[in-house]
């Protein structure tokens, strides 16, 4: 399938606003409805890139018509602050998605691509893989939202690709910082302690960079990945690890452990072996990856 127009839900988001950049032969619109006033994604885009500002199902057949591919970034991510606001992810991640997917295929669109999580999982088991469901229990509305959509898909009509994203890092225009790497570098680049579940320290999660994220969707963009679910992930590391690659920029940083009722977080390696065999090859590092953000964010800060 010959791709050249890509719709991007989720624009000015941490992953939205990196493809914007990025994804340089194809023509996109970014659609994005600016609750979280990321408007410095906006700035320096491309020329062939068109915006939208509106909510996802406020999009219209004919605003999807013609684009051979739709991304669908938009949601809300954070996992931990899905427990006291069910009602928005119930609303934004599940019923608003269900109706973009319901339009994509009025509108003939040819593929919906859809960032799943590997939080889905939330077993307590060495190796989780993408096809034994007996591994998936969500442990948070936020997982189980993402669930909700993959099996929509598999019911659906249309052409789909879905990931089960690591957690992600890097910087982007878009950048968030609830998530665990991005969330460190930040308080360390402010002489902020970091802030860790205690019962989380020396259990294994997934982590994907950002250029990997990239990678993977451009394999899926153009074809490589035949109609299915992938995990993509650029290393299985123990929190304590991420810790350790900080304090080497910073070895005074303080630890203030704190306790979460909320989730019953299990420890798990992602395999990712499904991908990989497709042609998929790891770029990112957390190693190099974590010095590159606390370097962009130390010279923001002064």
């Amino acid at each position: 399938m010959k791709t050249n127009r890509i719709l991007i839900t989720g624009g000015c988001g941490h992953i939205g606003s990196y493809l914007l950049r990025n994804i340089l032969s194809k023509e996109i619109t970014a659609v994005d409805n600016l609750l979280t006033q990321r408007y410095t994604s906006l700035f320096n885009l491309p020329n062939k890139i068109k915006f939208i500002e509106s909510d996802i199902d406020e999009l219209t057949v004919d605003d999807l018509y013609g684009h051979d591919v739709v991304l669908h970034f938009a949601a809300i991510t954070d996992a931990a602050g899905s427990f006291g606001n069910k009602k928005e992810i119930e609303d934004t991640n599940i019923i608003k998605t269900k109706v973009l997917i319901d339009k994509c295929i009025e509108a003939g669109v040819k593929k919906f691509i859809f960032p799943s999580s590997t939080s889905v999982y939330g077993v307590a088991a060495n190796e989780v893989y993408e096809d034994n469901s007996t591994f998936l229990n969500p442990q948070s509305p936020y997982a189980e939202s993402k669930l909700e959509i993959e099996n929509y898909l598999k019911e659906s009509n249309i052409d789909y690709v879905i990931f089960r994203f690591g957690t992600i890092f890097g910087f982007s225009e878009g950048m968030r910082f609830h998530t665990a790497v991005n969330k460190f570098c930040y308080q360390s680049s402010l002489k902020l302690p970091l802030t860790i579940w205690r019962e989380n320290y020396n259990q294994v999660r997934p982590y994907l960079g950002l250029r990997d994220c990239y990678h993977s969707i451009m394999m899926a963009i153009d074809g490589k990945l035949p109609k299915g679910i992938y995990n993509v992930v650029s290393e299985n590391k123990k929190l304590s690890d991420i810790v350790d690659i900080v304090r080497k920029h910073n070895p005074n940083i303080k630890i203030d452990f704190v306790d979460t009722p909320l989730l019953n977080q299990y420890s798990y390696n992602v395999n990712y072996e499904k991908i990989y065999n497709l042609g998929f090859r790891k770029m990112d590092r957390l190693k190099q990856g974590i010095p590159k953000i606390l370097n962009t964010l130390y010279n923001l800060n002064g």
